[in-house]
This record gives structure tokens, C-alpha cells and sequence, in this order.
């Protein structure tokens, strides 16, 4: 099975809106990524705005895992209640379940850790060329 199909299937089982959705937040983080690097490397650095930039990209990558947390909780309460209702599940249908619901987690802790990745690097960046007139 290749890398693509992987992907495909992951995203299917994780539930297309929020798979969207969280494919639009890695989107999200590399565009203001890109534009931490541009700004970073012109001649006129705006370092407020660099600062704004990369804080920006720690709370997307943040609000993405915080999200997919709270689509996990939805979908384990929608199952506990349909496990409420019904006397015989087989633990094959049932460990399959919690398998897909951890799909959306493991993708977003995945972007949490690049994005803190990305925050901290770019941090210490920005922070060794700072001059000491400029007050952030």
C-alpha cells in the first residue's frame, strides 16, 4: 500500500468534513510559515510582525489539536451511546471503532509537533537578530 492510498483511506475512515478540514489547517501553517521566511530574509524585517507571524502559527497548529480532541470526544460519545442501546457487539467491530477514532488525534498531534517545531526555531531566530531598540 503506497503513501497516497494510506492517506486516502485515513481520511475516508477519519470522516471527510473534519479530514478537510484539518488538511486545511496543515495549509494554513505553511502559508504563514512561508511568510515568516519572506519576511525574515528581506531587507526591511518588520520583527513585530515576524513575532505576530510565528505566535500565529503555534496557535493554529494548537487550535487544530484541540479541535480533532473534540471531534474524537463527539464521536466516542455518539458510540457509547449507540453501545448503550444495543445488548450484542462483537469487540472486532468495537476495536475497530476506537482505531478510527484515533485517526484524526494522531494527525493533528503530528501537526502540533511540526508546527511547535517550526515556532521554536523560528523563535530563536527571530529573537538572535532582534536589535535592543526594538520592544516587543
Amino acid at each position: 500500500m503506497s503513501v497516497a492510498d494510506l492517506l486516502k483511506q485515513n481520511f475516508f475512515e477519519g470522516g471527510p468534513f473534519f479530514m478537510t478540514l484539518h488538511y486545511f489547517i496543515w495549509i494554513l501553517v505553511i502559508f504563514f510559515t512561508i511568510r515568516v521566511i519572506k519576511n525574515f530574509r528581506s531587507k526591511k524585517r518588520d520583527f513585530k510582525k515576524l513575532e505576530k507571524f510565528n505566535a500565529t502559527i503555534l496557535f493554529i497548529g494548537g487550535s487544530g489539536l484541540m479541535f480533532s480532541l473534540f471531534y474524537r470526544a463527539m464521536g466516542m460519545y455518539n458510540a457509547f451511546s449507540v453501545l448503550e442501546v444495543t445488548n450484542d457487539v462483537s469487540l472486532t467491530l468495537l476495536a475497530s471503532g476506537f482505531k478510527a477514532s484515533l485517526i484524526a488525534p494522531l494527525y493533528s498531534l503530528f501537526l502540533f509537533m511540526v508546527t511547535s517545531i517550526i515556532w521554536f526555531i523560528n523563535r530563536t531566530k527571530i529573537r538572535a537578530e532582534i536589535p535592543f531598540e526594538v520592544d516587543l
